[in-house]
């Protein structure tokens, strides 16, 4: 079981970095996986290869969090803004930047979230799924953290979604079980997302080539293209290194699709079968391992109802 926890968390990263340089470019599929330097001007210029973007950024935020207690939604809203005053973000969603902006002009830590149906708080639903065995109480403060930056029902659907399609996967081992939770969700919180999820899984068996498939399921940032990307490309590839290839060489929000693939593939298959000569040049790899296991043994403080207290 750690072996998967720590393999759904560095897979997220993993694929976070691998995405990274391809981040708003055009498709170039690749089975291949490699990091590699974004091109001069790229907003991830800076960036060396192996080193993860803002949605690695967030999830460790909410990680580190989350391993030392119950969930402080203000001491996350704190994070984000001292990132973002710091300069700090990695080339930031556009609706978190909005966010730490309204942040810091209103002193609204909490309430300050924009309606956007962008993909930036879609990472925050692997620490949660890693944190919680109550999911009831795993969507309720995923929906009040996702709310500090996110407001869109669109958006809180895909991350409840796909919390709990890992959250499933991991306790039960069960794929189908995993997308059946995934899909049951959207279609009560959101069934225009569902439609998009199950319109990709559609096009999945009709075997249309991936190029084709992902240029009519999209690619943006929007989680009615993010995440039924992911969901195709999680069906289609079953070899994690094809997998984290193909999904992190989609173009344009490969970064968010690669890390949904990944914390699916390590989470299905385990650390052991990420590409192992690229975990040491991962950021982080060893504190996210170690993050990993402290949400797997991680105890929330929920009060006796019966004693009263």
């Amino acid at each position: 079981m750690l072996n998967r926890y720590k393999g759904c968390l560095v897979g997220a990263i993993l694929g976070d970095a691998l995405g990274m340089p391809n981040e708003t470019t055009t498709a170039r599929l690749s089975t291949a996986p490699s990091f590699a330097r974004a091109y001069k001007g790229h907003p991830n210029h800076d960036l060396l290869p192996g080193q993860y973007t803002d949605d690695g950024q967030l999830i460790l935020i909410a990680s580190r969090i989350l391993a030392e207690g119950d969930w402080d939604n203000t001491e996350y809203a704190k994070e984000l803004l001292k990132t973002y005053t710091l300069q700090k973000f990695r080339y930031p969603d556009g609706t978190t930047f909005a966010a730490c902006k309204k942040m810091e002009k209103t002193g609204d830590l909490t309430g300050s979230g924009i309606y956007s149906d962008s993909t930036g708080c879609l990472g925050l639903a692997i620490p949660f799924a890693l944190a919680y065995k109550d999911r009831k109480e795993m969507a309720k403060e995923l929906l009040t953290a996702c709310s500090v930056t996110h407001t869109h029902p669109g958006v809180h659907a895909g991350v409840i979604g796909y919390a709990l399609f890992l959250n499933t996967l991991l306790e039960t081992s069960d794929v189908e079980a995993a997308f059946s939770a995934l899909f049951t969700a959207a279609e009560n919180m959101d069934p225009m997302l569902a439609g998009k999820i199950a319109n990709a899984v559609r096009i999945e068996k009709t075997g249309m080539p991936t190029a084709d498939a992902a240029s009519i399921i999209g690619n943006s940032s929007s989680i009615y293209q993010t995440l039924p990307l992911a969901v195709f490309f999680c069906r289609r590839y079953f070899i994690p290194r094809e997998l984290l290839g193909m999904s992190s060489t989609c173009g344009a929000n490969a970064d968010t699709v690669s890390l949904l693939c990944g914390a699916f593939t390590g989470a299905r298959f385990g650390l052991s079968a990420l590409p192992e000569e690229m975990i040491p040049a991962l950021e982080r790899a060893g504190i996210f391992a170690d993050l990993a296991e402290k949400l797997m043994n991680r105890k929330s403080e929920i009060p006796d109802e019966e004693s009263g207290e």
